[in-house]
């Protein structure tokens, strides 16, 4: 049976891993490794036993704090299976998710997304059982549900995210992964997919499940704000098209940036008070 890296980057949300880890552990098909990236931050000492190798890595990047398109990359480049299963860390994985993922790339021989269902506050703390994730767990209102009589379904490249993914290892290198020109947080998975199209991968979603733990998120993300008109940029000017549009229509109208035909302008940051204004408690994070 093929090999499987599964892997994740990490900035904080160490009780967040620590779920991940024990979800892994559960997996009716095992991984052969499990490879974590600290971005700019020290690596833990002690963390859960994922039942196979553990492989944990810290990278650091003096430029930015979050070097999220890096980070992946070099979790991909350390890894060793001829699968790689991209998890976030704010995820916990069905014990049949990588059982469900895996043979569904084989088949399709493209990019698999897998199914996230969100967790309310309060819920996947230290006393988590499977069942009481499932019980607890809500379906995001605007991402495409795996209908019951199906188990893969063919995606929008627009709608890709980095959240639960997999891919052969191959694959991965013929698209040069993630593009390291996009700064922290915002386009570099729109870009992924991008290029995927652009090589004739194609993109699908099955129900292989994944548990997206809560935390606090922001709409639209001031707390980016720097980093999204950087991306824009990029993206644009590497696809001609604006990526992240709703989210720069409220920066424009609060008077943030200056968007133009062909480029955005950076007017002014947003204070602490701004960012905490559009803090959102939604389990959607």
């Amino acid at each position: 049976m093929s090999e499987i890296s599964l892997l994740s980057i990490v900035k904080g949300r160490r009780r967040q891993l620590h779920n991940l880890l024990r979800g892994v552990a559960d997996q009716s098909r095992k991984p052969a490794e499990v490879v974590i990236i600290f971005m700019n931050e020290e690596v833990p000492e002690q963390l859960p036993d994922p039942g196979c190798k553990l492989y944990l890595h810290r990278h650091i990047d003096e430029d930015h704090p979050l070097p999220l398109a890096a980070a992946r990359n070099r979790a991909a480049a350390l890894a060793s299976g001829e699968f790689l299963a991209f998890l976030d860390v704010d995820c916990i994985p069905h014990p049949d998710y990588l059982a469900q993922l895996i043979p569904a790339v084989e088949r399709t021989k493209g990019i698999v997304m897998g199914d996230v269902r969100y967790l309310p506050k309060g819920s996947a703390l230290d006393s988590w059982t499977f069942e009481s994730l499932a019980a607890d767990a809500i379906i995001h209102p605007r991402r495409p549900e795996i209908p019951a009589d199906k188990d893969i379904i063919p995606l929008a490249y627009p709608l890709f995210w980095s959240l639960t993914f997999a891919l052969r290892s191959t694959e991965f290198a013929r698209l040069g992964g993630f593009d390291e020109s996009y700064v922290g947080y915002g386009g570099e998975d729109t870009d992924f997919s991008f290029s995927a199209r652009k090589a004739g991968v194609p993109l699908f979603a099955c129900g292989a499940r994944a548990y997206h733990q809560y935390h606090p998120s922001y709409s639209p993300p001031f707390n980016h704000l720097e980093d999204i008109v950087i991306n824009a940029n990029h993206f644009y000017r590497k696809w001609r098209m604006w990526p992240m549009e709703g989210w720069l229509r409220k920066f424009e109208e609060g008077g943030y940036i200056a968007w133009d035909k062909d480029s955005i302008r950076l007017l002014q940051s947003a204070d602490e008070e701004t960012i905490d204004t559009v803090r959102s408690e939604s389990p959607y994070g």
